[in-house]
């Protein structure tokens, strides 16, 4: 059985709709914290330095790519994805004004870029 298009979109990008997650939701054992936050602080208590890097890379990351991303799109991603609020449909129509063709090809750019966006600190070589 073929998948949808929103099912295809979730598992392509289950990692980065995981990572927007902790980027955005709250901890639920220390709510002044997100969950990215928290998870860095885990991370440096436990002196997982590599583990550590990689969640310091990934809210800069997340951080630059919020700021630049259209906020249409942002609060369609944070609604569909995030909060799980709407479906993407619902997003189409109220929040981009776009069709659902137009609009997956966009939402699944914006993944797109923010993936690669995640590689931009990384060193490269020794």
């Amino acid at each position: 059985m073929t998948k949808k298009k929103i099912e295809r979109l979730s598992v392509i990008h289950r990692k980065e709709i995981n990572w927007l997650k902790w980027y955005f939701l709250r901890d639920k054992r220390n709510p002044q914290r997100t969950i990215l936050e928290q998870k860095i602080h885990e991370a440096f208590l436990k002196n997982n330095i590599e583990q550590s890097i990689f969640l310091v890379n990934l809210k800069t990351v997340t951080d630059e790519y919020i700021q630049k991303s259209d906020q249409k799109m942002l609060k369609a991603i944070k609604e569909v994805y995030v909060y799980e609020n709407i479906n993407v449909i619902g997003a189409c129509q109220k929040i981009l004004y776009l069709s659902s063709s137009p609009a997956y090809s966009y939402i699944n750019k914006w993944f797109d870029d923010y993936f690669i966006s995640t590689y931009k600190h990384i060193p490269l070589g020794k």
